[in-house]
């Protein structure tokens, strides 16, 4: 598969991941940015099949929303605009993505994983790099809180 195409078919998703993580628009679009560079740098070394460069992107793009997750900027500053996540197009179809934005980040991931991307346990665990047991006690904990947030609103 050509980068170009990799890139058309990606680009969407690797973006609304980066999101659910900084819940900012600016610095989703520079996770997703450095993700595909990276991708395009390293692109001999991904297995060709597309399910394996998309799991690839994903933990490329985590593991880039963590560390600027870790930066001073995001320690310090509280940047959540609720307008930018209501009138942003790419989620008028999705309104949980709203939702997601109040539960914690360890919660908020594998639900974005389970139900917007549609992996399962087992593939959000090796994404993660967490067991499965974690990341069926997350989804079971982030569907409560979900729930509740639901409920107030």
């Amino acid at each position: 598969m050509e980068f170009e195409q990799i890139y058309k078919t990606y680009y969407k998703d690797v973006y609304r991941l980066a999101y659910s993580y900084v819940l900012n628009k600016q610095d989703a679009e520079d996770i997703m940015q450095k993700s595909f560079l990276k991708l395009y740098k390293n692109i001999k070394k991904v297995n060709n099949s597309s399910n394996d460069i998309k799991k690839w992107l994903f933990r490329i793009t985590i593991n880039d929303c963590k560390d600027l997750l870790r930066t001073f900027k995001f320690k310090t500053l509280s940047f959540v605009n609720e307008e930018n996540i209501i009138n942003n197009e790419d989620y008028t179809k999705n309104d949980l993505i709203y939702f997601l934005k109040s539960i914690p980040l360890n919660y908020r991931v594998p639900l974005f994983l389970h139900y917007y991307e549609g992996y399962n346990v087992k593939e959000i665990a090796k994404i993660m790099h967490k067991s499965e047991s974690s990341i069926k006690m997350r989804l079971s904990r982030g569907r409560e809180i979900l729930k509740k947030e639901m409920e107030e609103n």
